[in-house]
């Protein structure tokens, strides 16, 4: 010990430094001198007495050194070892030379792309613990270290929930109020999509300054039990469309609507990066063939949807029908023969919603003009509506036979059959849709994401952004699924709409 009762060493380890002090423990910058590694110490006192409290905090100590220790991930903080020393029980980990990101986050929003970095290290970090079947429990900015390159690190695994322990069961109230999950304050069983919550509410402060709930722990409680927040384009409109339906999924108070992995929430997140800004626009424009990824991922409900399934009755109407596809019942023949076309086309731009919608908007269209006009208003973004008008004239096109008009060009009839010189028939609104006059050519696989593709287009990137085109590539080849998607990653932390447009040429003539 020294004068001031500060001891020199734990166990093996030297003492160098106080990083922080809590109630039950403190930890300490210290070197290991048999490998000369400084690293993190973190420290908790054994004798705390007979009290219940006390000896549960001594077990989650050694479940944290068991947690984290299962997992070794450049976006986790890693443990060493665990050792018990004298009256004090130690977990040695990963020293990180960096800040909190509570001290990054202040009451503006963060830059677009550099809250999207962090947050794709984060659900990087939660993939790998969920497969592993670690549930953290208490993500939230204090947990999360960021580095001196920029990338971040989860730590403290104090209170983590893995599946085979039987520490932490259901009716524990554990973790932070303002990030824990309603499932957390019910003292229900958890699991990795409570996560997902606690790290959707981190993406919401990013963008807008603000947590979507605060105040004291039972004003809290109460908004995440039965609150629903603004969304986050209220408070930050510079925010690209589609933005509020993923990060309002992630802030479901049913587990089960939420997004079902943090992979599917990273692929959530691609995809309004890829329809909902500008270079998802430009993208669009240059190569719409990406719309027929099969790996896209289907994009939450807009508010008009999640309205529309809470009315009364909603639910026992949209059952309606047969138990397989849309329901038929007594719809027209033409449309008929193109509901599984709509459903799948629908589905890619609104998700799980777009089977019930389209019972509802079939069931008041009297013919395909009024159906697509009702279509359009639900799809989130201008890009994407752009593009989904000309796939409905596409659809159009395949199932509706063409009739001469009056100006001797041609249209759809809406009701699949020859028109009779009296019937009505319409065409869809020149202003929303393109008409085609032939379906095209199925559109073709998006390329796979190479090595040698990755390594050829840093330079052209760099062109761009500078040095740390490096690093952005390394992190999108772990967020892509192909060429294209890479591309579209990539063309995100252009700011200049031109250099943005060259940088989408060039990569496009790469082999």
């Amino acid at each position: 010990m020294t004068d001031a009762g500060t001891p020199t060493h734990i166990g093996k380890y030297r003492l160098d430094g106080l990083l922080g002090k809590g109630a039950m423990g403190v930890v300490y910058r210290a070197l290991d001198p048999l490998i000369e590694r400084t690293v993190a110490l973190k420290t908790v006192r054994r004798d705390l007495g007979d009290d219940e409290q006390a000896r549960e905090i001594v077990e989650r100590f050694r479940k944290e050194a068991q947690a984290a220790g299962r997992l070794m991930h450049p976006n986790i903080v890693a443990v060493h070892e665990y050792g018990e020393s004298d009256d004090i029980a130690y977990i040695a980990m990963e020293f990180v030379d960096g800040t909190p990101l509570s001290a990054r986050i202040g009451e503006r929003p963060c830059a677009l792309p550099q809250a999207l970095e962090w947050f794709s290290d984060l659900l990087a970090a939660l993939d790998y613990s969920h497969q592993r079947g670690v549930v953290h429990r208490d993500i939230k900015p204090a947990n999360l270290l960021v580095t001196r390159d920029g990338r971040i690190k989860i730590s403290d695994f104090g209170i983590a929930r893995i599946e085979s322990s039987t520490l932490t069961q259901t009716g524990a109230m554990l973790g932070t109020p303002s990030y824990m999950s309603p499932e957390q304050f019910r003292g229900e069983a958890i699991d990795g999509r409570s996560d997902l919550f606690s790290a959707g509410v981190v993406l919401y402060q990013l963008l807008t300054g603000q947590r979507p709930f605060s105040g004291s722990a039972a004003t809290v409680m109460q908004q995440v039990l039965n609150h629903t927040p603004s969304q986050p384009s209220q408070l930050n409109a510079t925010l690209p469309p589609g933005f509020d339906a993923v990060i309002m999924q992630a802030l479901a108070k049913d587990p089960r609507q939420r997004h079902a992995t943090a992979r599917a929430f990273q692929q959530a997140l691609n995809a309004v990066l890829r329809d909902g800004t500008n270079a998802g626009a430009v993208i669009a424009a240059a190569a719409p063939e990406q719309e027929q990824d099969s790996d896209a991922t289907i994009l939450a409900a807009p508010a008009s949807l999640q309205a529309l399934a809470s009315q009364p009755g909603w639910a026992d109407r949209s059952r309606a029908g047969t138990d397989t596809g849309t329901g038929t019942g007594n719809q027209p023949a033409w449309l008929q023969a193109m509901l599984p076309s709509l459903e799948s086309l629908l589905t890619r731009q609104i998700g799980p919603m777009a089977k019930l919608l389209l019972r509802k908007i079939s069931a008041s269209s009297p013919d395909f003009d009024s159906l697509s006009r009702q279509l359009l208003e639900h799809i989130p973004s201008p890009a994407a509506k752009t593009l989904f008008g000309q796939q409905l004239a596409e659809i159009g096109a395949d199932y509706l036979p063409a009739t001469a008009t009056k100006a001797g060009g041609t249209h759809h009839s809406m009701t699949g059959q020859a028109p009779a010189a009296a019937q009505t028939t319409a065409t869809l609104p020149p202003s929303a849709l393109q008409p085609a006059a032939a379906s095209p050519a199925p559109a073709p696989s998006p390329a796979p994401l190479t090595p040698e593709f990755a390594t050829a287009v840093t330079p052209v990137l760099a062109a761009a952004i500078g040095p740390i085109a490096t690093i952005v590539v390394k992190r999108a080849t772990r967020q892509a699924d192909n060429r294209d998607d890479f591309i579209a990653l990539l063309a995100t932390h252009i700011d200049a709409p031109a250099a943005r447009k060259r940088f989408l040429q060039s990569a496009a003539q790469i082999d």
